[in-house]
């Protein structure tokens, strides 16, 4: 059994990546909606009354698929096409071009091949790998908007260095159970050897091999709740309390803690950029869309297509309303 104590969610790069992947065939599937009404309207010299289907007793013509199109498509289409062009007006000059072909690359890698990449890209709904990047930047407009609505203090990035410039040496014990956590824990105190219980006792094999080693260690690379107890300054050389995290409950022993060699200087935009990112993950992105109406003064003049704008105003309008609401009196006596 591994030992499960890598946090994956903080490997940022994958997680953006892939998630990108995801993320971009929502707006891809929108495309693809937008090529599918032009196909139907396209001239070629025919009428809109020709006949794409017949059958006994009557005919589907392209002008009703078009209109059919037309009602199902045009409220969301509007909407995003007006949305990307004002991102991009907005936000254009803060997403380089570069950022977006390494990130494309980053994605691209998480594949066994290129032809593999190519075939999740069509899964997603893309036409391709190009819609594909433009989708992708999309997205990363998004989270330039959005990082726009957080602010990061200096005292902020100077709490993420220190935890970032400490390292920690622990061992652990994972089992199943608390109580299985508080007798080795009793045993601990007794005298009895770590690395011998560790061995024993912890469903974790690969450390539990080690004597339960897990090295150095630096903040992201564990879970919280194992890091919350690890990287405090005056656990060194003692034995944790159950600490439940999802793979069980771990008994823990710090061996040793030492800073790294980092300069705040070298690392402040970097963090910087990436707590506003951290932040900016809880913005409403209706909020956005609402400034964005509102600045370059947005007039929809089809009714089917002002839906999806109206849509968003509601939520912006019922969000507003919750935020303002007061908080319920408590009952209790």
């Amino acid at each position: 059994m591994s030992n499960g104590m890598t946090n994956e969610p903080k490997k940022q790069d994958k997680k953006f990546s892939t998630g990108a992947l995801v993320g971009a065939s929502a707006i891809a599937l929108i495309i693809g909606a937008g090529g599918t009404y032009a196909a139907t309207n396209a001239g070629g010299g025919e009428s809109d009354n020709s006949a794409v289907v017949t059958y006994k007793g009557g005919e589907i013509t392209r002008g009703e698929i078009a209109d059919m199109s037309y009602d199902r498509m045009v409220p969301q289409l509007a909407f995003q096409e007006t949305m990307n062009a004002l991102l991009e007006k907005e936000y254009g000059d803060q997403v380089d071009q570069e950022k977006v072909d390494e990130e494309f690359s980053k994605t691209e890698e998480q594949f066994n091949s290129k032809e593999e990449f190519e075939q999740a890209i069509q899964q997603a709904g893309m036409s391709g790998t190009e819609e594909f990047k433009e989708a992708l930047r999309g997205q990363m407009l998004v989270d330039a908007a959005k990082s726009k609505l957080v602010d990061v203090t200096d005292e902020e990035i100077e709490a993420q260095f220190a935890k970032e410039n400490v390292e920690v040496e622990a061992s652990h014990i994972l089992v199943e159970t608390e109580e299985e956590a508080q007798d080795i824990i009793k045993e601990l105190n007794d005298g009895a050897d770590f690395a011998e219980l560790a061995k024993e006792k912890s469903t974790d094999t690969g450390s539990g091999e080690q004597g339960g080693e897990l090295g150095f260690f630096s903040t992201g690379k564990m879970v919280p709740e194992f890091e919350e107890y690890a990287f405090k300054e005056d656990v060194v050389g003692k034995i944790s309390e159950p600490v439940q995290s999802q793979f069980g409950f771990h008994v823990i022993k710090v061996t040793d803690r030492k800073e790294k060699d980092l300069k705040l200087e070298d690392e402040k935009d970097r963090i910087r950029e990436e707590l506003a990112a951290e932040k900016s993950a809880s913005v409403d992105a209706n909020k956005i869309y609402a400034e964005l109406i509102e600045k370059y003064n947005v007039d929809v003049k089809d009714a089917k297509a002002e839906q999806q704008f109206d849509a968003v105003k509601e939520a912006i309008k019922n969000a507003d309303e919750s935020s303002e609401e007061p908080a319920a009196e408590s009952t209790e006596q």
